[in-house]
């Protein structure tokens, strides 16, 4: 499709009672959405997990929702402070979500996996979007692997495809397993990569994502250090400038309902991007959210045939004109010892040590390994 609107949903993140409560929590912003012909929708990360909280049992996963109460802004006086003593209890308790998650990812993944899936199927198809639903922690189907997952789901409810974060938090639960890599999804939009949280920092992640053929990078983040929100608007700008595509990323905001104590709330501004050539002021930002802490939705339309016309008409030719031949045998080098740049350095003791580029034909090849050879002769 040439011209369509992307819609990035800011959310706050709760613990639902049951999936009635869920639903209306989220369809406000998918029905706002759709009054502006959106057909290509952005959750935050852990949106998932929010599907999750009604079907785990146990005491202390029972007065973390009733806590969660509390803090709403439409909570009645009573509601209020019986959901206070929950919390109380829930403190005393050391009542956690994420022990209460872990149980059930081993107990019963399957039951997990169909309440997250089955409600951005049904939100997609009853209004016809293509939807990416910054997920969390599920069992992956294809390798029975946990994960944290991203879900994107097409107009008529069909998952079209999955995403496992690669580059997994230094905080990450033990259980959780790093995805293999980054795939492209084909939707009925064009095709789309999706970075979760840390994923956004890294050159290489977008660029194996264009390389797939991704023409649309999403960035789905929760975080409560503002210096991690702001380096991830930086990455996930970086990366779309890094490859001239098109960029999206939505944060959860708000207080953290998945701990019983007093955490830092979530920020970040999410936004939607363009190469710097396509934006006003060249910041490579079409639009993006005025607060880092309220919810709310921003909209903006991409033509992927103003996209593929910068890219015959830009000065930097980006995609066209990249010096792989002094680049590439350099990196494909350093890559395949698969070291860090730190533990790199470490290991070589200096820049100096970095490994020779590749010969540039087969009969150079020969000849150095011909040379190689009679000089290991010639050694005593």
């Amino acid at each position: 499709m040439e011209e369509f609107v992307v819609g990035v949903v800011q959310l706050r993140i709760r613990l639902p009672q049951d999936r009635e409560e869920l639903e209306q929590h989220l369809v406000r912003f998918v029905r706002l959405a759709q009054t502006k012909r959106t057909r290509l929708l952005v959750f935050p990360q852990f949106t998932g997990l929010m599907a999750a909280a009604p079907v785990i049992k146990g005491r202390g996963a029972g007065l973390l929702r009733q806590a969660d109460r509390a803090r709403r802004t439409n909570a009645s006086f009573w509601t209020r402070a019986q959901a206070k003593l929950a919390g109380g209890a829930a403190g005393v308790l050391g009542a956690d979500f994420g022990r209460a998650l872990e149980g059930m990812l081993l107990q019963q993944p399957d039951l997990l996996w169909e309440s997250t899936a089955s409600l951005f199927s049904d939100l997609a198809r009853h209004h016809g979007m293509v939807v990416v639903a910054g997920a969390g922690y599920l069992e992956d189907p294809s390798d029975r692997v946990m994960r944290h997952l991203a879900l994107v789901f097409g107009p008529d409810g069909s998952l079209l495809g999955k995403q496992g974060a690669v580059a997994l938090a230094r905080d990450e639960h033990p259980m959780i397993e790093a995805a293999p890599t980054w795939q492209a999804i084909q939707t009925p939009l064009g095709r789309l990569g999706v970075l979760i949280g840390d994923d956004m920092f890294y050159p290489e992640a977008g660029r194996i994502l264009a390389y797939g053929g991704a023409e649309m990078l999403v960035g789905v983040a929760a975080t409560a250090q503002p210096v991690q929100y702001h380096r991830q608007r930086l990455g996930l700008l970086s990366r779309v400038e890094d490859n001239q595509v098109y960029g999206a990323l939505s944060f959860a905001v708000g207080y953290n309902p998945f701990t019983s104590g007093d955490e830092e709330p979530y920020v970040g501004r999410s936004l939607i991007a363009a190469p710097a050539s396509m934006t006003p002021r060249y910041s490579g930002v079409m639009v993006d959210m005025g607060a880092d802490s309220a919810e709310g939705l921003i909209t903006a339309e991409w033509s992927f045939g103003a996209l593929h016309q910068q890219w015959q008409a830009d000065q930097a030719p980006l995609r066209s004109a990249m010096p792989l031949e002094h680049t590439g045998p350099t990196l494909a080098a350093i890559y395949g010892r698969r070291l860090a740049l730190e533990p790199a350095l470490q290991a070589n003791a200096g820049l100096a040590a970095l490994p020779e580029p590749a010969v540039s034909s087969a009969e150079e090849a020969a000849a150095m390994e011909s040379n190689a050879t009679e000089e290991g002769d010639a050694s005593p």
